[in-house]
């Protein structure tokens, strides 16, 4: 069998399951809301969940930081160097937070890496369960056809029992 003929065959399968995943484009999807045709939803995924990316003042800081740095991101702080602008930005959020000090991560699994490797000593155990949310992800990502899904119906109050701990 070809390559041709196997995609064509596995693609023939996902639709016969109703499991072919076709992607639908956004007609806005900035910020702290999708929005795709006319139907809005609030974005979970998103790390803007204040929505300040739409913001005008934070615009014009960007547009304003844009002019005075460029626009390429060049790279990390642990690749390119620890800037003034860096340093500001952590003078400002702990000032802002009410603290002496602030510091910037390049994301927040370095963060974690730091806090972890500062706080635990040598003879410390940091237990990580990482099956605790497997009965989640089970339920979410199922195959959603009509029969799967009446075949789990349950009350609203029970459906997530369990992911929220």
């Amino acid at each position: 069998m070809s390559w041709q003929q196997r995609i064509e065959q596995a693609i023939a399968e996902r639709r016969q399951a109703q499991a072919f995943r076709q992607r639908q484009p956004l007609t806005q999807g900035a910020g702290r809301w999708l929005v795709r045709g006319d139907r809005r939803y609030l974005n979970f995924s998103s790390n803007d969940y204040l929505g300040l990316s739409q913001h005008p003042l934070v615009i014009q800081a960007w547009q304003q930081g844009a002019e005075r740095y460029g626009v390429g991101s060049g790279g990390s702080g642990h690749v390119t160097g620890y800037h003034q602008a860096h340093q500001q930005l952590e003078e400002q959020l702990a000032g802002w937070l009410g603290y002496d000090r602030a510091l910037l991560f390049i994301s927040g699994f370095a963060a974690n890496q730091a806090v972890i490797a500062a706080l635990a000593g040598r003879e410390d155990r940091i237990v990580a369960d990482r099956s605790a949310m497997l009965h989640c992800w089970k339920r979410r990502h199922e195959p959603r056809t009509a029969q799967a899904l009446s075949a789990q119906r349950q009350p609203a109050s029970r459906s997530l029992a369990g992911c929220a701990r």
